[in-house]
């Protein structure tokens, strides 16, 4: 006899959150990265979270990587930028960090994002970046 199938969800789901921007410019300050289906302007400053939860890690992708300059990646908390989650690119075009649990806590309304900084002498100006945040949201309650 099998067991019977039933339907459960864990406390805890990890979820991606997506963002991207085109031909990464050099000289960009704190700029907030797009949402899918958003045009090259942020329209907003990330997604609004359901449950509580916190961001358990970032990996991003260049199609090319740039040769020189300073360029950094961070998650955003109501569109101010973590520094726990600040990951320095320089030359690879894809990694990732592991965000240490309880680092970048939120609570449900709160809004995600990722941004970015490039100095005057980043070169990759034709990279496409997109950029993942794995969050952890808990669902206890539903």
């Amino acid at each position: 006899m099998t067991a019977p199938i039933i339907r459960s969800t864990s406390r805890g789901q990890l979820v991606a959150l997506t963002f991207a921007q085109d031909a990464v410019a050099a000289s960009q300050t704190n700029v907030q990265l797009v949402v899918p289906g958003e045009t090259t302007t942020p329209l907003v400053v990330g997604y609004e979270m359901p449950f509580p939860g916190e961001v358990v890690a970032l990996s991003y992708t260049l199609d090319t990587a740039g040769a020189a300059g300073v360029f950094t990646i961070g998650a955003t908390l109501n569109g101010t930028e973590d520094a726990d989650t600040t990951v320095t690119v320089g030359t690879n075009a894809a990694s990732y960090t592991v965000i240490p649990r309880g680092k970048m806590t939120f609570i449900a309304g709160d809004s995600l994002g990722a941004e970015i900084t490039t100095d005057g002498s980043w070169d990759g100006t034709a990279s496409d970046l997109s950029v993942v945040l794995w969050v952890m949201l808990y669902v206890e309650g539903i």
